[in-house]
C-alpha cells in the first residue's frame, strides 16, 4: 500500500514538473483545437447597425487657447459600433478611416475590426479567411493600407498550434505575410499590436507592437531580431505586386525595434514620427531613424502594471544605448493616431512642424508643435471632446486627408464619426 502511494505520488509530483517545465508546450498545444475549430466553424459576424436619412446634426464648439474646433456627426455613420440588435459590438470598432474626393465631393470608407466596409451608399461585408481571431474582441483587423487601389489588412489570426499576426489583400482575400507564434497565448492583448501604417515612395512603414500587459516573454520580442514584434517593419510595395505576379516571396524588413504599441504614423517633409502607449505612464512620440532601438522593455518612462514599484525600467535612453523619445507623457494619456496637420493649421502656426493627435484616456485632440528642424517639441496642447478618439481619416498614402473646406474627419469609440474644422481669429 505504502509503496503504490509512494509511486503514484512520484509520478503526480513528476507531471507537475513537466508541466511547469514545458508550459509553453502545453499552452502551444491547447492552439491545437481551437485552430481546428477556426478552420470547420470560421467566426459568425453580426452585421453593423448604421443610419441613413444623413439630417444635418448641430455643430458643437470646443474652445482651444488661440481657436475654434467645430465638430459635427456624419449622421449616416452614428451608431456603427452597435449590432442590428442596437447592442453594442466591440468587433464594430474602427479599424481605418480613408477618404477621397469623387467627382468633387468627399467619400469616406469606414472599416471595422470584424471586416465590414461602412460608406453612406450601405455597408459589405468583406470574406476573411478562417484564421481571422477576433480574441475577445480587442483583436481581428488593425489596421488597413492600400496598394494601388487594392486594401490590405493587418489582422490577428490563430492557425493550428499558433497565434499570431497577418496582413491579408482584402479584395483578394489572400494572405501575403504571417508572423512568428505568440508564446503565453493566455496573456496576448491584441489593443496593443499596432497596425498604424505611412507610405514612403516604394515602400510602406507598418507598426507591430509587442501585445500584452503582464506578459515578460512577449514584451522581450521587442528586442529579438527574429521577430516582427515591437518592431516598425519595411515592406516593398513591388515585392507584394510580385507575389501576386511572379510568385515572389514577401521580404519583410526590420526598420527600427523596441516599440511597445505604437499606435499612429505620421509624415513630414520624409521626416518619420511615431505616437506609442507607454505601460502605466510613458507614452512616446518619437522621431523614426532606420536601425535606431527605442528601448522597449529595458527602457521606459512608465512602470510595469504587475507591481507596485515607481521605476520599474530604466528612464534613461540615451545611457543604454536607445532613442530617447522626442516627448513622453507620464501619466499616459492613451495617445493613439498621429498625422500632420491641416494646411491651415501650418499657415497659422507658420510652421511645417506641426502634428495632429488622437487619445483614448485623454478624450482629447493633441496639437504638438515642432522647432524649425523638426527635431525639438515647442509645446503641445490637448482639446478636450469628452470621447474617445481614435483614427484620422486618411489619404491613399496614408496621410491626412483633407475635404475641400479644410475639414478633417476622426472616428469614435462611442460609434460616431465627426467632421472637425479649426477656425482661428483673425488679427
Amino acid at each position: 500500500m505504502l509503496k503504490s502511494i509512494i509511486k503514484y505520488s512520484f509520478i503526480f509530483l513528476v507531471s507537475v514538473l513537466a508541466v511547469y517545465q514545458f508550459n509553453d508546450t502545453i499552452a502551444q498545444l491547447r492552439l491545437i483545437p481551437k485552430g481546428i475549430i477556426k478552420i470547420i466553424f470560421p467566426e459568425k459576424k453580426t452585421k453593423p447597425s448604421v443610419k441613413s436619412d444623413n439630417k444635418d446634426k448641430q455643430i458643437e464648439i470646443v474652445n482651444a487657447n488661440s481657436f475654434e474646433v467645430h465638430f459635427q456627426k456624419i449622421d449616416y455613420f452614428s451608431g456603427y459600433n452597435k449590432d442590428e440588435d442596437g447592442k453594442i459590438n466591440l468587433q464594430h470598432k474602427s479599424s481605418a478611416l480613408y477618404g477621397f474626393k469623387k467627382n468633387d465631393k468627399t467619400i469616406l470608407e469606414l472599416y471595422t475590426r470584424n471586416g465590414f466596409l461602412i460608406t453612406k451608399q450601405g455597408i459589405k461585408r468583406f470574406k476573411l479567411p478562417n484564421s481571422f481571431d477576433s480574441h475577445n474582441s480587442a483583436g481581428g483587423i488593425r489596421g488597413i493600407f492600400y496598394i494601388n487601389e487594392e486594401r490590405y489588412a493587418f489582422l490577428a489570426t490563430i492557425k493550428i498550434g499558433c497565434q499570431n499576426v497577418s496582413i491579408i489583400n482584402l479584395d483578394r482575400n489572400k494572405e501575403i505575410f504571417n508572423s512568428d507564434c505568440l508564446p503565453d497565448y493566455q496573456e496576448i492583448h491584441y489593443d496593443g499590436i499596432g497596425g498604424a501604417s505611412i507610405h514612403i515612395e516604394d515602400n510602406i512603414l507598418l507598426s507591430i507592437g509587442a501585445p500584452t500587459n503582464s506578459s515578460q516573454r512577449i514584451r522581450d520580442l521587442a528586442q529579438k531580431d527574429d521577430s516582427f514584434y515591437g518592431k516598425i517593419i519595411l515592406i516593398n510595395k513591388k515585392n507584394i505586386q510580385n507575389f501576386f505576379n511572379k510568385n515572389e516571396k514577401i521580404k519583410i524588413k526590420i526598420y527600427t525595434k523596441g516599440h511597445r504599441n505604437p499606435q499612429g504614423l505620421a509624415n513630414i517633409d520624409n521626416k518619420f514620427f511615431s505616437a506609442e502607449h507607454g505601460p502605466k505612464g510613458g507614452d512616446e512620440i518619437n522621431i523614426l531613424n532606420e536601425n535606431k532601438n527605442y528601448g522597449w522593455p529595458i527602457s521606459s518612462y512608465g512602470t510595469k502594471y504587475e507591481t507596485l514599484a515607481t521605476a520599474n525600467y530604466k528612464l534613461n535612453h540615451l545611457k543604454n544605448n536607445f532613442e530617447e523619445p522626442l516627448l513622453q507623457f507620464t501619466p499616459s494619456i492613451a495617445i493613439s493616431d498621429l498625422t500632420n496637420c491641416t494646411q491651415e493649421m501650418i499657415n497659422y502656426f507658420n510652421r511645417k512642424g506641426c502634428l495632429l493627435g488622437t487619445t483614448l484616456k485623454e478624450e482629447s485632440l493633441i496639437v504638438i508643435l515642432l522647432d524649425h528642424k523638426l527635431e525639438r517639441v515647442i509645446g503641445y496642447e490637448l482639446i478636450e471632446f469628452g470621447e474617445r478618439l481614435r483614427h484620422f481619416a486618411k489619404n491613399f498614402d496614408g496621410r491626412l486627408f483633407r475635404a475641400k473646406d479644410d475639414s478633417i474627419y476622426i472616428t469614435s469609440d462611442s460609434g460616431e464619426v465627426y467632421k472637425v474644422n479649426f477656425k482661428f481669429k483673425k488679427e
